[in-house]
């Protein structure tokens, strides 16, 4: 029988965990459960069934049930995370980068998923974190320890971290804190062999909030771009969120013109932070040799165009 999560949680009681899941966490996975993908159609029938906040549940309590079979969304770069937070593995000829690692409770999910894809979890020299919400970060300590791998973030997110205003939901997820090795540095990429990575401040979500651009080539030899951005979320940019941490509501407006301005970037390929924030799920069935159905030059533009106009109707909220 399932154990009741108010029960697990003491000193939580139904009506603060509603009223601040649905407040602050319910946007972060809004949206993310029309999804299928090959070989896995029974665990998807079940996933598509959940609610934002059955799977947040499940992330934290139940991580099998947010299980997604990892899978290749470009040349050398591997969905390696769930059904509620993206994690992807970027192969170079230096050893393997980790772009976010989900909750600690789910880690286990991500090494699973770089051991079926044929690679070794302790190859990981790096761990590139979005921005510092456990969602992201939850894993980071316990890779860097298994891996001895070099934790990275954005050196705006250290106010962040440490702001007592910010919700850590230690009542639901288990918390290991963590020191970043390395700070981005936006006007320089980082190599990893025939790899590169580069790391573009887009603050809004949170003020320290990175994106990445990978340059890599197809099996003919073409370049291709790949890009995520760190956080699209607007759950955490109405007035009434930036009111109560004391973050200013001019991060939403740089929000909204970097999302204008990101368009300038030439993507050829664009996977999300968070399976809600696209279809990407929905088109993993159509994977095969020869046919990459994440391909389209035109979803960067229109992906962003749609983020913004999310932000822009949080405002005066």
């Amino acid at each position: 029988m399932e154990k009741d999560i108010f029960k697990m949680n003491k000193g939580v009681s139904r009506r603060d965990f509603m009223k601040v899941s649905t407040a602050t966490m319910a946007g972060m996975a809004f949206g993310a459960f029309n999804i299928g993908f090959a070989g896995a159609q029974e665990k998807a029938d079940v996933v598509i069934k959940k609610s934002p906040m059955n799977i947040i549940m499940d992330s934290a309590n139940f991580p099998w049930k947010v299980a997604v079979k990892p899978f290749k969304v470009a040349p050398h770069i591997f969905y390696v995370g769930n059904a509620w937070v993206g994690c992807f593995l970027i192969e170079t000829t230096k050893g393997l980068v980790l772009i976010d690692t989900s909750i600690y409770e789910t880690l286990y999910l991500v090494l699973e998923s770089i051991h079926d894809i044929g690679f070794n979890p302790k190859d990981i020299k790096k761990i590139l974190i979005s921005h510092a919400h456990i969602d992201h970060d939850g894993g980071a300590k316990a890779i860097k320890e298994l891996t001895g791998a070099e934790i990275w973030l954005a050196r705006e997110e250290l106010e962040f971290k440490s702001n007592s205003n910010i919700p850590k939901f230690t009542e639901m997820f288990k918390v290991i804190d963590y020191e970043p090795d390395c700070f981005y540095d936006f006007d320089n990429p980082i190599v990893m062999g025939d790899i590169m990575i580069r790391p573009k401040l887009t603050p809004g979500h949170t003020p320290g909030t990175t994106s990445f651009f990978v340059d890599v080539k197809d099996e003919k030899g073409r370049p291709l771009v790949w890009a995520m951005h760190g956080g699209v979320g607007t759950n955490t940019m109405s007035d009434s969120y930036f009111k109560k941490t004391g973050f200013p509501v001019s991060l939403r407006d740089q929000f909204i013109r970097d999302c204008e301005d990101l368009k300038k970037n030439h993507v050829d390929i664009c996977t999300p932070s968070h399976p809600a924030h696209s279809n990407m799920l929905q088109l993993v069935p159509q994977i095969r040799n020869g046919f990459n159905p994440f391909y389209d030059p035109k979803k960067w533009a229109a992906f962003l165009d749609e983020r913004a106009e999310f932000a822009r109707s949080v405002i005066g909220k």
